[in-house]
């Protein structure tokens, strides 16, 4: 059992760095997603409500399809952010990680034509992620507990340890994040992989995925045969490494710089948008609790934790608000041991206290610090948060944050009776329950299931029970990324539309349907992002066509609802898909198109 608890424990520093990344790229999503809000998710873009009723699966259940107008998907992505920043910053983090989740597989409900791998994940890890302790670091949730409401200098129990966190949850998200390697290895079962070793060469040949160093490093086919070699074999290794209990934790960094080395590569040479920093997002919460004391074990930094424990923050006893704002940002900025004291209990410090009217912080040096200045200096403390005290000790931003802190002096009573209500005390829980255990066993056996039954041979055999519970809770997962050979064509489309007047136009504006175009070195530019290169792929390929009836109706109401005459009007169109097909024997690519769909945007021209 010893052994098993050191496999499957997780760190309490490594679960807040993990939440603090989740956080981080539930923003970033958002933020991409927000570019093309109502093309994606209104009943005005590609993908309508009654056409989406035609495409997605029957429990993919989705909030944002409750209306198909613009401001429901305004409204809800705005308490998407909302709920990630209180994530970020680890408050009420329970609920934050909840909601978050529902939200986020809400939105990827909303229009699975625009999902990747690395949705996949981050909506899979988002799941899990409501079975840990997230608040239990660097968070407000830690900084406001119980304890210290009236003693903010008590210690939590075993809050200097590493305190490995353990559970049923744990040995489950072990297991998730290593499926990923485990079951995309088993999965590429094509020559490309296994004899031929051409699999690294054909990704960074794809010209709508290759960034300029994959197209670059595309021209040394021989030196990209040992990196597929290296590839599946980090894949098939590295989760051994990650998994030994032995040579406890040299094989687990090993593991994980090995996986990490893949994410690093991939995100230099391929355009996939957020998938490798998702990767990352979810490799950190195996960090083991010694690479976090390694990392503050030189001499150089237990000197600077020396100097900041000897940092004294002082506040009004009278004000509650204060003791709050003191406890939290010792919980992000300074270590534990540095002392939160009652002003009054000091006569030399509460004279300037009441004299300047302000809290009082005192340095190393024992040096006083009042208002907006004490806020710089204890910002000053951690790396991540210097660049922002530099900006903070900006002169304009220096005058209009002492300003900001004169207002909220003068108004602690305000400020006061609104942290009763919006940060309270609260216990914080360490241990797992019996019920989050029993639902944690449930879904990894859910979760295994689903990715054996996605195995070659195994597909159609998936008990009814998994496949709904999978899909009910987004845990549905396949890891078939290049897989099980790579894709071998790179891809662009071409749109010729005709107006009514019979002008032939090009109704996709990146690309040109004129007979001359030529063909560019990179594709990836004719797309507007990762996520249109994914959605125009999925038109190509989408077995029921409503998908490219409803892109085609798309591209017709863009056109016509611009201020243009009748015969303007866009009449047709016809979408053509252009692959050129890489060979591994230096000839130069084959060039083939073919016509997937044609479109009238009036009746009248329906037998035209």
């Amino acid at each position: 059992m010893h052994l098993v608890r050191r496999v499957f424990s997780l760190d309490l520093r490594s679960i807040a760095l993990f939440r603090i990344m989740l956080a981080l790229l539930l923003l970033a999503d958002l933020a991409l997603r927000s570019l093309d809000l109502s093309v994606f998710y209104t009943d005005d873009g590609i993908l309508p409500r009654h056409q989406w009723l035609k495409v997605t699966h029957q429990w993919h259940w989705s909030i944002h399809a409750a209306s198909g107008e613009l401001w429901w998907q305004v409204l809800l992505f705005v308490l998407a952010a909302g709920f990630a920043l209180a994530l970020l910053f680890g408050y009420r983090s329970k609920l934050a990680s909840a909601a978050s989740f529902i939200l986020l597989a809400s939105l990827l409900n909303r229009n699975g034509l625009l999902l990747q791998g690395g949705d996949i994940l981050l909506v899979v890890m988002s799941f899990w992620a409501m079975f840990l302790p997230l608040g239990a670091r660097y968070s407000v949730d830690s900084a406001l507990q119980s304890i210290h409401r009236d003693n903010p200098n008590a210690i939590p129990a075993n809050a200097f340890r590493e305190q490995p966190y353990f559970s049923v949850a744990t040995i489950a998200i072990v297991f998730q994040v290593l499926y990923l390697y485990i079951f995309t290895a088993f999965l590429k079962t094509g020559d490309a992989w296994i004899s031929r070793f051409d699999a690294a060469y054909y990704a960074v040949s794809l010209q709508h995925f290759a960034t300029p160093i994959g197209q670059w490093i595309s021209q040394f086919p021989l030196l990209l045969k040992p990196a597929t070699i290296y590839v599946l074999a980090v894949e098939f290794i590295a989760p051994l490494l990650v998994l030994s209990p032995f040579y406890w934790p040299r094989l687990r960094i090993i593991g994980l710089l090995l996986l990490a080395s893949l994410h690093a590569a991939f995100l230099l040479m391929l355009h996939i948008g957020l998938f490798p920093l998702i990767d990352f997002m979810a490799l950190s919460l195996l960090i083991p609790g010694s690479a976090w004391v390694w990392l503050r074990s030189s001499e150089k930094q237990q000197a600077r934790r020396a100097e900041q424990s000897s940092i004294v923050i002082y506040y009004d006893e009278d004000c509650g608000f204060c003791l709050k704002t003191c406890l939290i940002l010792r919980s992000f900025l300074l270590p534990q041991t540095c002392r939160i004291l009652k002003a009054q209990n000091y006569p030399a410090i509460h004279a300037i206290m009441e004299r300047e009217n302000s809290w009082v912080v005192t340095d190393a040096d024992g040096k006083p610090h009042i208002h907006w200045h004490a806020m710089v200096l204890l910002f000053r403390q951690r790396w991540p948060f210097r660049v922002l005290a530099w900006i903070m000790s900006l002169p304009p931003l220096l005058s209009l944050g002492n300003r900001v802190y004169r207002w909220v002096a003068d108004n602690r009573g305000l400020m006061g009776t609104l942290s009763e209500r919006v940060l309270p005390f609260r216990a914080l829980r360490l241990r797992a329950t019996l019920l989050g255990s029993l639902l944690a066993a449930v879904f990894f056996v859910v979760v295994t299931a689903f990715n054996v039954y996605m195995m070659p041979g195994m597909q159609g055999q998936m008990p009814q029970s998994v496949n709904h519970l999978a899909r009910a809770f987004r845990l549905n997962q396949r890891w078939d990324m290049f897989a099980p050979y790579p894709l071998t064509s790179s891809s662009y489309l071409l749109i010729p539309g005709n107006l009514r007047n019979g002008e032939q136009v090009d109704v996709y504006p990146l690309t040109s349907s004129l007979p001359d175009w030529q063909v560019p070195q990179r594709f990836y530019p004719l797309y507007d992002g990762y996520r249109w290169r994914k959605y125009l792929g999925r038109v190509d390929s989408h077995k029921n066509n409503a998908v490219r009836e409803a892109f085609g109706s798309y591209l017709c109401k863009s056109w016509n609802n611009q201020p243009r005459s009748r015969d303007t009007q866009l009449a047709t169109l016809e979408v053509h898909v252009v692959k050129l097909r890489t060979s591994t024997d230096g000839q130069p690519k084959k060039e083939t198109r073919r016509r997937i769909w044609r479109h009238w945007c009036y009746p009248e021209f329906a037998d035209t």
